[in-house]
């Protein structure tokens, strides 16, 4: 009996070692023949500065015989040395630069390169003068706001407390409301061709109803989180929190483009509220009384318009939440802002 203990115990050290022995085994190294000097990876980059390529060769025996880069679709041969500006990203934020080698003893290597473009110039800054104050239900946790022939048309949220509705512009009258199914917290509103396109937080599905009786007539899915919502010309642009906005078709809603809002000093992130004014995406950054005006091209923030104690905040006693809601009135060419539960909606012309 003991013999067999012994063997038994053998068996296993040996089984412990052998497994010591396979975890211990490294795996080896692909040899690289050459590698890429310059851009580093991450690299920033000011828009309008140029980027330089360098590929070094670090085995004589095997040499580079070709090398090329491609940058936004477009291939470009070059030999060892390449300098182009950075002109060519139209786009703000992070790029990709894929430079292949093809090598004497016929292997290829591939690097890919991130640079981020940033903007050179500071956006310019606005201030506003407040031509008229609205009331605004303070129930109205809100979301989206529209003016749209005279008429708001404002999203609430809250799991369970959220709503859609239309009001009367002049007296602030409901003119029509219905009440979100419980598992969804209502987010950002837009209107294309006399629908209401919404979005939900975290749903990942978005709805669409008719402009005139608020009957739900399609649904729609994404894979972010939904926040802000506009139209611009033929396409849905929306938000999800990040620096990033992306348009989308309407009738499908398949994701079309994308961009990243920058400026001076880098990536913009919670772009919340949006709004279309003039060609410019208009957006509030969550949890700050600022309107940033985006090129829709490139995403570069063009200008800022700072907010701050628009709402005066400390004689007012109720519950209050951070400003959000941008409608662009276009007969005056002004905007309306107003927040979560706030009391009023405040109608302002902004000056240079």
């Amino acid at each position: 009996m003991k013999d067999k203990i012994i063997f038994l115990i053998l068996i296993c050290l040996l089984i412990s070692c052998e497994n010591d022995r396979k975890s211990k085994t490294v795996s080896p190294r692909i040899k690289s023949y050459t590698k890429v000097s310059s851009p580093s990876n991450n690299e920033i980059i000011k828009k309008g500065d140029s980027i330089f390529i360098e590929i070094k060769s670090m085995n004589k025996n095997n040499y580079i015989i070709n090398s090329k880069v491609i940058i936004e679709g477009d291939t470009i041969n070059f030999d060892k040395k390449f300098r182009f500006s950075s002109n060519k990203f139209i786009k703000y934020g992070k790029k990709q630069i894929k430079i292949i080698r093809q090598l004497s003893n016929n292997k290829i290597e591939t690097d890919i390169k991130s640079v981020y473009i940033y903007p050179i110039d500071k956006p310019k800054s606005y201030s506003y003068e407040i031509l008229k104050i609205l009331p605004h239900d303070i129930n109205t946790y809100t979301q989206g706001l529209i003016l749209y022939n005279n008429i708001f048309f404002e999203s609430s949220g809250q799991y369970g407390k959220s709503f859609l509705r239309k009001t009367n512009s002049i007296n602030g009258n409901i003119i029509k409301e219905i009440k979100i199914d419980d598992n969804y917290f209502a987010e950002g509103i837009t209107i294309y061709d006399k629908s209401i396109y919404m979005l939900t937080w975290k749903s990942k599905k978005g709805f669409k109803y008719d402009i005139d009786s608020f009957e739900k007539i399609g649904e729609f899915n994404y894979q972010t989180e939904g926040w802000g919502l506009t139209t611009l010309n033929n396409q849905i642009v929306m938000s999800d929190g990040s620096e990033k906005i992306y348009f989308r078709n309407p009738h499908t809603f398949n994701l079309e483009n994308t961009i990243e809002v920058y400026n001076n000093n880098g990536k913009v992130e919670n772009i919340n509220e949006l709004e279309t004014v003039n060609g410019k995406l208009y957006c509030n950054i969550y949890g700050k009384d600022l309107i940033l005006i985006i090129d829709p091209n490139s995403g570069l923030v063009i200008g800022e318009i700072n907010l701050e104690n628009i709402f005066n905040r400390k004689n007012y006693n109720n519950t209050i939440d951070v400003m959000n809601g941008i409608a662009y009135n276009q007969k005056n060419n002004s905007l309306i802002i107003t927040g979560k539960w706030w009391p009023s909606m405040y109608e302002i012309k902004i000056l240079n």
